[in-house]
């Protein structure tokens, strides 16, 4: 996951993380083994998604 200018921290299953890529809010449910995919649910119930951990970030307050 990413900082303002600092370095990258990976997701981990259980955070609360905003999609860049969908702009969209949800938890981290699994990640693959590889580290490669992020298995997301969103916060308010639906269809969980597939992203990129590089497109995650931690969620910040207010969002979703």
């Amino acid at each position: 996951m990413t900082t303002a200018g600092g370095p990258r921290r990976r997701p981990r299953i259980g955070d609360l993380v905003y999609d860049i890529e969908r702009e969209a809010v949800g938890r981290v449910a699994y990640i693959d083994t590889g580290g490669n995919i992020a298995w997301v649910t969103p916060r308010h119930g639906g269809p969980e998604w597939t992203a990129l951990p590089e497109q995650l970030r931690p969620a910040a307050d207010g969002e979703g």
